[in-house]
């Protein structure tokens, strides 16, 4: 990523901490965006989402943290830059 893509990652990542989401509802998000991106053909499927999730909450990533990743999946999808 360039400079830019981090600033724009950064910026998104900032305004999604302020809507002040759950933990569980970020972490379902992240869950989400990781198996689509990761073509999972089970990708929208809530038992895979729901394992994913639950993956990613017992990891323990930090709230800033699972706004960045979100933040970051979704601004290198819409740069056309996933797989």
């Amino acid at each position: 990523m360039n400079d830019e893509s981090v600033s724009q990652v950064n910026v998104a990542a900032y305004y999604l901490a302020q809507k002040g989401y759950t933990y569980d509802k970020l972490c379902w998000m992240l869950a989400e965006r990781q198996l689509l991106v990761q073509q999972d053909p089970n990708y929208n499927q809530e038992n895979r989402i729901r394992e994913k999730a639950a993956e990613i909450f017992f990891s323990g990533p930090a709230y800033d943290v699972l706004c960045y990743l979100i933040s970051e999946i979704d601004i290198m999808m819409k740069l056309g830059k996933t797989r």
